[in-house]
């Protein structure tokens, strides 16, 4: 990386400055963030607790969640913490999940 002679693996445009310190990705100035994370790695990052890649998405809420913030209910659906943290407070309260609204039953 010193010559400059290698690629931003995100943009193919800029010479690579930093190696992303999760996927090991070189990218450019641009595409790499304070904390040392390239562009893609942030698209991914669990939006929950921001350390850990995303492995899916909240089935509730749509947030891209890491197996260590989300809940599986069956295979390959997952609800992030948070939206089972609501469901509690909401279900404590009296509140029903018929009352949420028609969900396609």
């Amino acid at each position: 990386m010193g010559s400059g002679s290698v690629l931003c693996e995100v943009c193919e445009e800029r010479p690579a400055v930093r190696k992303c310190r999760i996927c090991g990705r070189y990218v450019c100035e641009k595409h790499v963030n304070e904390e040392g994370v390239c562009a893609v790695c942030e698209d991914l990052m669990c939006r929950i607790c921001n350390s850990r890649l995303s492995i899916t998405s909240c089935v509730m809420c749509g947030r891209p969640v890491c197996r260590n913030c989300s809940v599986e209910l069956e295979p390959g659906i997952r609800v992030c913490k948070q939206c089972v943290d609501n469901l509690q407070i909401l279900k404590e309260g009296g509140l029903k999940l018929g009352m949420l609204g028609d969900r396609g039953e």
